[in-house]
């Protein structure tokens, strides 16, 4: 079967990685699979694309400018007329649209057109009711259009339950969807005394200091103030531990965050390591993994570091709790007293803490093939156009 996998935009991040064990998985299973992004945000992606993932191309040399405009119809227009002739030219059965508004909406006007050819949805993350992130009536045109078509659209595929429920929610009414939960890939993710050892050094981590880490890009939906205040609270009882922030965003943002931490007296303690290549080595350096997010769908983080056999303090946010199951600990989003407890009680039970009984469940319940399994035979249900 002929797959063409269209994502919205490269850049480094959780969407790119499902899709470099995606791609490779399905070719090994007998399928043509190619990839394609509307456009590069930068190009940081490239640490995850694995070689065997395939070639990567783009529709757009840069992010669409302003949709409003005559010129960023245009541009769309001529985007999704890109991407109708590769379909034709290439015979495309399935063309599976992984995530973005506008490609969603690229996707549709191409796969119109083309006989045979036949359409599903992704859904990545999760719309939180009232929050920062949900849909007002100031929300982009497109996504109104996109829910007035989605029941044109046979197959919405979400990796998460709260993402697929929240769509629903939001309006969007393709006759099918289902969650298939992502994959990870447990020899890459496992735990490496070795690394520990070298990252920490790097990081000049005290022998005796515990070390709480977030890796997520620096966005207000992460929850970044939330784990600050955290982390202030917990140095008011013990001197004994460290923090680190992984990941990069907007300059503005990042000036606020690391002002924020000046603020709260975290300075000597924390550590602002950007952009990290390895982040196994990462994961592997930390005591406890923290996913402080308000607004979630299926975080790659946690999986991963559960996988490397470290304990995580999430937040309620997606399906955050349905991963850790009952061996994380769960505290309401947005709350930085009980974020603040959850670490406190992560940190003293260290001790007792088994990094084999994580590990496990992820291999029992996320694991790559189990994925790849699940997205062939969705795909290969699809009715003939």
């Amino acid at each position: 079967m002929k797959i063409l996998i269209f994502i919205s935009n490269l850049g480094i991040g959780g969407v790119i990685r499902q899709v470099s064990y995606l791609a490779p998985g399905l070719k090994s299973r007998g399928h043509d699979v190619s990839v394609l992004a509307l456009y590069e945000s930068d190009r940081d992606w490239e640490h995850i694309w694995g070689r065997d993932s395939g070639r990567m191309t783009t529709l757009l040399a840069q992010k669409p400018g302003n949709v409003f405009s005559a010129a960023g119809v245009v541009e769309l227009i001529g985007a999704a007329l890109k991407l109708r002739r590769i379909l034709t030219k290439e015979k495309v059965r399935v063309l599976y649209c992984v995530h973005g508004r506008y490609a969603r909406f690229i996707s549709w006007l191409a796969v119109s057109t083309v006989p045979g050819a036949e359409l599903v949805w992704g859904v990545r993350g999760s719309i939180p009711s009232g929050g920062p992130g949900s849909y007002s009536n100031d929300s982009p045109i497109s996504n109104y259009i996109n829910k007035l078509i989605s029941r044109s659209v046979p197959l919405m595929i979400a990796n998460s339950e709260a993402g697929l429920d929240s769509q629903f929610k939001e309006g969007y009414r393709c006759p099918k969807g289902i969650v298939i939960d992502n994959g990870f890939d447990t020899d890459k993710f496992k735990p490496d005394p070795g690394a520990r050892e070298r990252q920490r050094k790097e990081w000049n981590i005290p022998g005796n200091a515990a070390l709480i880490g977030v890796i997520a890009r620096l966005y207000e939906d992460k929850g970044h103030i939330t784990f600050l205040e955290s982390c202030s609270r917990l140095l008011k009882e013990r001197r004994d531990v460290r923090f680190v922030c992984v990941g990069d965003g907007e300059k503005a943002y990042r000036e606020k965050l690391e002002l924020l931490s000046r603020e709260l007296g975290l300075d000597d303690y924390m550590i602002w390591a950007g952009v990290k290549e390895d982040i196994p080595s990462a994961l592997n350096a930390v005591d406890v993994l923290c996913s402080p997010s308000y607004s979630e769908g299926f975080p790659n983080v946690i999986g991963e570091a559960m996988a490397c056999g470290v304990p995580c303090v999430v937040t309620d946010a997606g399906d955050s709790a349905r991963i850790v199951g009952d061996l994380g600990i769960v505290v309401p989003p947005e709350d930085a007293a009980m974020l603040a407890e959850g670490l406190r009680e992560a940190l003293k039970k260290l001790h007792d803490f088994d990094p084999s009984q994580p590990r496990r469940r992820i291999i029992e319940n996320f694991s790559v093939d189990r994925m790849v399994d699940k997205t062939e035979i969705a795909l290969k249900g699809v009715p003939d156009g």
